[in-house]
């Protein structure tokens, strides 16, 4: 079964979307997408060979050996010419960055990420690559919140407070800024109260966060 982590993925596919999943793990995603998003191919890559080897015997089960095309890779260093869109979840940022560094970024139209940490870091990354955001969600699944962003070709400027917390998600998810004014009151407890400075921008972090909580 699909977790719904991955099935608020699956949802951001369209069906004219030429898709590649890096970090596949298991290749149920794109078994998910093949059967239920009438993809008619998805390419689906892992970088560890025992997972891949995991996703070959649930391609076979399912009998779709000949929609989806499993590839032992680094990201997108093996990428096909016909591939305009990819999908990047349960990663890192700078992981993520590594990947996406490779000269082919280039003929992606549309990327999905759903990074682990850092959402700041991977705008910012990908807004200087001349990608703009089209879409974010959030999705909370087994006691933890998850985000997704979609980037697509096309140049946007951005506030920092937009880079920071999402150009969309500033104006949307209550809940999601609620558990980030917890996490940040639990680091204020934190610091030694001589580091006045560090206080001063963690405080004015927490007034915001206060703010779009409400």
């Amino acid at each position: 079964m699909l977790s719904n982590r991955l099935k608020s993925i699956a949802g951001l596919i369209k069906k004219e979307d030429k898709v590649m999943d890096i970090g596949c793990d298991h290749a149920l995603l794109g078994i998910y997408l093949v059967k239920n998003k009438s993809l008619e191919k998805i390419v689906v890559s892992d970088i560890n060979q025992k997972a891949l080897n995991n996703a070959l015997k649930n391609i076979k089960k399912y009998k779709l050996q000949d929609k989806i095309d499993a590839r032992l890779s680094d990201g997108i260093s093996i990428i096909d010419q016909n591939i305009n869109t990819v999908i990047i979840s349960g990663l890192g940022t700078n992981t993520i960055i590594k990947i996406l560094s490779h000269p082919n970024l280039t003929q992606i139209n549309k990327l999905i990420i759903q990074s682990n940490n850092d959402h700041y870091l991977l705008r910012k990354y990908l807004v200087l690559k001349e990608y703009y955001i089209t879409h974010e969600s959030i999705v909370y699944d087994k006691g933890h919140y998850y985000i997704n962003i979609v980037f697509e070709k096309g140049n946007r400027k951005y506030t920092f407070k937009e880079l920071m917390y999402g150009p969309f998600l500033i104006y949307a998810n209550k809940d999601y800024f609620k558990f980030l004014l917890k996490k940040k009151r639990a680091v204020l407890e934190n610091i030694p109260k001589y580091k006045i400075a560090t206080i001063i921008n963690h405080k004015k972090e927490e007034i915001f966060l206060k703010r779009l909580s409400k």
